[in-house]
């Protein structure tokens, strides 16, 4: 006699993928390459139930219902909060931003391939819509001549003006970790004298969650 397989073990081990993806704020964790097709295949065992018990009262018929339905919602978070991340690592590279290679070696094949098409959708729609702001070097000028003087002159801007790489900031509330625009996980608490990216440092000044050391930044 067959000694029957333990199928609950399948759905604690995606459970506890989950609970970890949603417990690593901002970065990928590395899953079981097979996850997915483990819960597919599980899903196909439980729905033979169907055929075989037609009385959607008794317990088999039950049992199998909600361990499809856990095991679908399972999914439906991990492909959420994962494909969110890729999103946001592949808007990162987009902006000229490092993308850590552990983040890279943690995706799944299907996943690169997302995180590729993502990219390069990100930087076809970059160059269309922003191309006129790259100089291509069809129009050359004197750095110390009279034409670059009245270019600064009609652009109304310094001739050393300087944008901050980060911003050097004393948190005033906490903050849940999230990803910043150069791909580091920040996790804020009152009191904390951090250096932000500018982007994320606006956001949070808005909010009077920090306030910048240097009020000029």
């Amino acid at each position: 006699m067959t000694r029957p397989a333990d199928h609950s073990a399948v759905l604690d081990s995606l459970q506890l993928v989950v609970s970890g993806e949603r417990d690593a704020v901002g970065t990928l964790t590395a899953v079981p390459a097979d996850i997915f097709q483990r819960a597919e295949e599980e899903i196909r065992v439980l729905r033979r139930v169907f055929s075989a018990c037609s009385d959607p009262l008794t317990g088999p018929f039950r049992t199998a219902t909600e361990r499809i339905e856990a095991l679908q919602q399972h999914l439906e978070d991990l492909v959420r909060m994962r494909s969110q991340k890729i999103l946001l690592l592949a808007l990162s590279k987009a902006e000229g931003r490092a993308v850590d290679r552990d983040e890279m070696k943690r995706m799944l094949p299907t996943e690169l391939v997302l995180f590729e098409a993502v990219y390069a959708s990100l930087e076809e729609y970059r160059r269309v819509t922003i191309a006129d702001l790259h100089s291509d070097g069809s129009d050359p000028i004197d750095a110390d001549g009279a034409v670059c003087a009245d270019a600064i002159a009609a652009a109304g801007v310094p001739r050393e003006a300087v944008t901050p790489a980060t911003v050097l900031a004393r948190v005033l509330a906490p903050v849940e970790p999230f990803l910043g625009f150069d791909g580091q996980v920040y996790a804020l608490e009152p009191e904390d004298v951090v250096t932000l990216p500018p982007e994320n440092a606006a956001v949070l000044m808005e909010r009077n969650i920090i306030l910048s050391i240097f009020p000029d930044q």
